[in-house]
């Protein structure tokens, strides 16, 4: 019995220093903002899609151009760009996966305050502990954003498919 509780204690997280959790914090309170401060200097694209080529050196989606359809990830930064500006349902028609990552990267920004002033994270059951249920989550998300993405822009012939 001893043996099972000196490995239960030794498998259980230790706590961080206040000073260590403060240092992430604001790595991760930096992070978000320079994120989110990019996506309200840019300025939404219209389509819906090729915000991104206003950052230096990128072109447009070459899945895009090929196919006429969007790959996963297109619209991302037209959404995070709405999602800043208050335009959630632009921000969802654009990409709706990129409009729940842009409230999760706000969200990082507000517990990364509360944990740099506190020196301590929040208790939050927002996370799942489970890595393969987040994966599978965020996959399922970005897949269905896909499909929303294709089908709508197919709908609304606002997709140069061909």
């Amino acid at each position: 019995m001893e043996r099972a509780a000196r490995a239960a204690h030794a498998a259980a997280p230790r706590p961080q220093s206040a000073a260590a959790v403060r240092l992430w914090a604001a790595l991760f309170l930096a992070g978000s903002l320079a994120v989110l401060g990019v996506a309200a200097w840019l300025e939404p694209d219209p389509r819906g899609f090729g915000t991104h080529q206003q950052l230096v050196g990128q072109g447009p989606c070459g899945m895009l151009v090929l196919t006429g359809l969007p790959c996963p990830t297109c619209g991302m930064t037209t959404a995070f760009a709405h999602t800043v500006r208050g335009q959630w349902l632009r921000a969802i028609v654009a990409q709706p996966a990129g409009f729940v990552f842009a409230l999760a990267t706000a969200g990082v920004a507000g517990l990364s305050v509360v944990a740099l002033v506190r020196g301590r994270w929040p208790r939050t059951r927002l996370i799942p502990r489970d890595p393969q249920r987040v994966f599978l989550g965020l996959l399922i998300l970005l897949l269905g954003a896909w499909a929303f993405k294709i089908v709508f822009g197919l709908a609304t012939h606002t997709l140069p498919y061909r």
